[in-house]
């Protein structure tokens, strides 16, 4: 039997053998990559907006409450000055009364009439009244009976203990109408500073408990109530919330903390945040609490759906991300696989076709390594050139020219004048007590006065001049076509700027100049000497002038 040998049946099925096996490994690969990568990105980017979310709410959360904590606090401080304002009237001498004849009828005539234009005036008023030493009172349209005596009273008794100022706000619920109530009072006294008696002012308190009962539908467990300075319950509109110290906020309270300020605490059960305010001439603590499950469970639920989205988008991204890479990287890879190492072995006869991406240039730049590589080089090394020769001409802690680069354009200014007669002059400067500064501030304060002195004179100066650092604190300036007289011109413009410059720690900074115009007759050396004498004579003169 004879047998047939099918070379290129065999060699096809083996050249599809080996193509199926790298290709399905790295479409394998990018899949386990990008999967990777995915998963990464979600719980780094899940982590992130948790935190941005959680972040925001709670801010949002606080600023809510700081600026309905701010509102009430407002209105009751806008609600009660006036009231205030008319009890300090009432028991001054401003008022014209005189209550040492309070028991003549005259008297008690001009009080009660004072008192009724207060009540008119300020709607809020219900009661203004005065109570004296010998327990007799004074108030309209009310006649107290026999054994009344004032000096017992609640009233009477806050108004002695606050003097001279007035006694703390003390709220209460009318008995009858349930409608809360504030009370005020201040004790006046005669020219001995003995108290002849106390004036108080009961106001409603109607527009206050409608700022405290007002709600949020942000958040539905916004509430607000006041205390007083150890902590008790003062005013609430909650009929429920019993009259007695606030535990959870008093422990926390003390009198070093700031005016406005924040709190954390638990309450029963409950986690709560509130943001209090405390009024000092009132005695009083605003504070506006919210359950903290009100302001998370949102955040949360805002969270959760954006994680939802950021997974569902990154697998879909993955997903795409996969199946471009299989498609359009890897079989254009394996082509510039063989060609690379065609390369390497010299070959040039085969010619692919790669896509017009990344894939083609690397393919282009390959065969034009060598050529690339050495342009490279001596691009690279230009460029260094040039960073040393800026080095080497600029001094590195002001950025402006050093003192190699200020003899070269010296020079360069000689040779003009000489072959052209162009003139020019040089103005050389130092800071005063420079040392002061360095020894008093720290070094670092000494910079920071050099830079911004370079760059206040940098501002000033013409775009022909040149400044550079000298040494140390000394600088010096070369103008190009300038005269002594428009050199002056040039040192007062720039004593004007550093004199209406603010530098560091509002330090005063001045200079010491001289300045001088070449001459023939000067060679570098000698111009420079002279005025480096001239500045000297400037200091001697009782620096910050100009020496010419």
């Amino acid at each position: 039997m004879a047998i047939s040998y099918d070379g290129a049946a065999e060699y096809s099925r083996f050249s599809v053998k080996l193509h199926i096996k790298p290709l399905s490994t790295l479409e394998r690969q990018i899949f386990v990559i990008t999967t990777s990568v995915a998963l990464i990105a979600i719980v780094l980017i899940s982590i992130s907006v948790a935190a941005i979310f959680y972040k925001q709410g709670i801010e949002n959360a606080e600023s809510v409450l700081r600026n309905k904590n701010r509102f009430i606090a407002t209105q009751i401080q806008g609600y009660v000055a006036p009231l205030r304002q008319a009890l300090e009237y009432s028991s001054s001498t401003r008022s014209g009364l005189n209550h040492l004849h309070h028991g003549e009828p005259e008297t008690q005539e001009q009080i009660l009439q004072l008192f009724q234009v207060l009540q008119n005036t300020i709607p809020n008023i219900n009661f203004i009244f005065a109570g004296y030493a010998d327990g007799s009172l004074l108030i309209n349209n009310y006649t107290p009976p026999n054994d009344f005596d004032s000096t017992i009273r609640p009233w009477y008794q806050a108004a002695l203990k606050t003097y001279p100022r007035i006694s703390d706000g003390l709220p209460y619920q009318e008995i009858k109408s349930k409608e809360w109530m504030v009370s005020f009072s201040k004790a006046f006294t005669d020219d001995q500073q003995e108290v002849l008696g106390v004036i108080s002012i009961d106001a409603s308190m109607d527009a206050i408990m409608k700022a405290l009962a007002t709600q949020d539908t942000r958040y539905p467990t916004i509430y607000n109530f006041v205390l007083d300075q150890q902590g008790m319950i003062l005013i609430h509109a909650d009929t429920a919330l019993p009259e007695s110290v606030h535990q959870s906020i008093a422990t926390q309270l003390s009198s070093s903390e700031l005016s406005t300020d924040k709190l954390n605490y638990r309450d029963g059960d409950k986690q709560r945040l509130a943001h209090y305010h405390r009024i000092d001439e009132l005695g009083w603590i605003v504070v506006t609490e919210v359950d903290i499950a009100d302001i998370r469970d949102p955040i949360i639920r805002t969270i959760a759906s954006s994680l939802v989205f950021v997974i569902l988008a990154s697998l879909m991204t993955t997903w795409l991300l996969s199946l471009g890479l299989s498609r359009y990287l890897i079989t254009p890879l394996i082509k510039l696989h063989k060609r690379v190492q065609e390369i390497t072995e010299g070959k040039d006869d085969t010619h692919y076709r790669f896509p017009n991406n990344e894939i083609g240039m690397i393919s282009t730049a390959i065969e034009k390594l060598t050529e690339k590589a050495l342009v490279q080089k001596n691009i690279e090394l230009n460029e260094k050139n040039q960073l040393l020769n800026t080095l080497s001409h600029t001094d590195q802690l002001t950025s402006i020219a050093n003192r190699r680069r200020m003899l070269e354009i010296l020079n360069k200014e000689i040779s003009r004048y000489y072959r052209d007669q162009q003139p020019f002059s040089v103005l050389m400067f130092d800071i005063d007590y420079f040392k002061r500064i360095n020894d008093t501030f720290g070094h670092e304060a000494g910079d920071q006065v050099l830079i911004q002195l370079a760059q206040v004179v940098k501002n000033s100066i013409r775009e022909s001049d040149t400044l550079g650092r000298w040494g140390g604190e000394e600088f010096l300036l070369i103008c190009p076509g300038t005269r002594l007289k428009n050199a002056e011109q040039i040192a007062e413009k720039i004593f004007t700027a550093i004199h209406q410059h603010s530098f560091p720690k509002k330090l005063q900074i001045t200079i010491s100049l001289g300045l001088s115009e070449f001459t023939a007759t000067h060679s570098p050396e000698t111009l420079l000497v002279e005025i480096d004498q001239k500045m000297y004579r400037a200091k001697q003169a009782g620096r910050n002038r100009i020496q010419i």
